[in-house]
């Protein structure tokens, strides 16, 4: 072969080549500079919640997170402290009486919204949860939780001061008004004083009825007196 073939087969690299070949290497450099922005659009770390990076991968709606608010709300008037203003908003209702929400079956009135949704499943007489020991029916799965408990004869709410104990929270409280003497409920007519609401409610009812009775027997004298 001579040397004019060996020219042909493998041509020499031309100055234009190498020039080339310079300048792609120049455009990628071998350790690429990370700015200031770059890390912080790259790496972004919540103040309360810090997202790993499997969690990345999730839909931003599923990654949500309860924020834990280290802020206390204290009632003014028995010092109870609440987590948000809004259970504060509903426990202050117990001592302001306030029952902003009205039945528009029978009129009975609630602290709570929840509380009067369930009320009014007692119009539609909607029992969905039922014991399987006795057959007896409840509106809320709570109420039929705390019915199982009598059954098994579970009393987790002991009085501290008699050590009697109750299946459900509220009679504990009840029990322990009775030890303390709270009374807050006064009725307006007599001002006898009672520890519950409901207690109050009945008792006022009497009063209803007497000056009804009263009322119906002066329209009666009234009646008798025109009538002569």
């Amino acid at each position: 072969m001579d040397q004019n073939e060996e020219n042909t087969e493998n041509p020499e690299k031309t100055d234009k080549d190498e020039t080339t070949k310079g300048d792609k290497k120049s455009e990628e450099p071998e350790n690429p500079v990370i700015s200031d922005n770059t890390i912080e659009e790259v790496v972004i770390k919540c103040d309360v919640i810090e997202i790993s990076d499997e969690e990345e991968e999730v839909p931003q709606k599923k990654r949500r997170r309860k924020k834990v608010s280290n802020k206390v709300h204290q009632c003014e008037v028995c010092e109870k402290t609440f987590q948000t203003g809004y259970e504060l908003k509903k426990h202050h209702r117990t001592h302001t009486g306030e029952r902003p929400y009205m039945c528009t079956t029978c009129g009975k009135t609630y602290t709570q919204l929840g509380h009067l949704s369930i009320h009014q499943l007692s119009h539609k007489g909607i029992k969905n949860f039922n014991c399987v020991e006795c057959g007896s029916s409840f509106y809320r799965k709570a109420d039929l939780d705390r019915h199982e408990k009598a059954h098994r004869g579970i009393k987790p709410h002991t009085c501290e001061i008699c050590s009697k104990s109750f299946t459900q929270k509220n009679n504990l409280v009840m029990h322990i008004k009775m030890h303390i003497g709270d009374r807050r409920y006064e009725c307006e007519v007599c001002k006898k004083r009672f520890m519950t609401r409901s207690k109050l409610t009945l008792h006022s009812k009497r009063h209803d009825k007497i000056k009804k009775c009263q009322t119906g027997q002066l329209m009666g004298l009234m009646s008798n007196v025109y009538s002569e």
